[in-house]
């Protein structure tokens, strides 16, 4: 069979000419990838299927060599460096952990209540307020009454909220995020 007699050929030409391609290919690779490529030669020619005849084993094999250390450089590249690992290691998680996502659930569940207590008016203003759907002002004209009215019935909403969540007001009623600014 003529492919088994070529990889028979290239076998026996690296065997016997290992020194000198080991020399050529260090002098343009560096010693270490000389003896990767050559390795990786080895390893392909021993499982490659089929081999068509080659003419010129000697730069066959070194035109081998060449390509095998140009795919172990290109895989080198893809892969990420000792530094690169550590450093995605150590990448916080800005994910909420299980007793962040109970306690924010249980101040939702609070908030919730709050609401069912307010008046439907305080409930929709302070909703609207909120989520950002309306400005004091629009409110103010929706609901026929003064902007300061408003933001009193925003504020009773908040106060009660704080009381209920045992915390201070975090919720400066008129602030920027709560108002378009129209009735400063």
């Amino acid at each position: 069979m003529m492919s088994e007699t070529t990889r028979s050929l290239l076998m026996r030409t690296l065997l016997s000419g290992h020194a000198s391609l080991r020399s050529r290919l260090a002098r343009r690779l560096g010693p270490e990838l000389a003896d990767d490529a050559l390795q990786e030669t080895w390893i392909r020619l021993e499982t490659r299927g089929t081999l068509a005849p080659v003419r010129n084993p000697d730069a066959y094999l070194f035109r081998a060599a060449l390509n095998a250390a140009g795919n172990l450089l290109k895989g080198e590249n893809r892969r990420l460096s000792q530094l690169d690992i550590e450093m995605l290691l150590n990448v916080a998680d800005d994910a909420p952990g299980p007793a962040t996502i109970a306690e924010d659930r249980a101040s939702i569940a609070v908030v919730e209540r709050v609401l069912t207590e307010l008046t439907e008016r305080q409930r929709t203003i302070f909703e609207e307020a909120f989520l950002g759907d309306a400005s004091h002002h629009e409110l103010a004209e929706r609901f026929g009454i003064s902007v300061r009215m408003i933001q009193k019935e925003l504020k009773h909403g908040v106060d009660l909220c704080a009381r209920r969540l045992k915390r201070g007001k975090s919720v400066r009623i008129g602030a920027a995020g709560l108002s378009d600014q129209k009735d400063a």
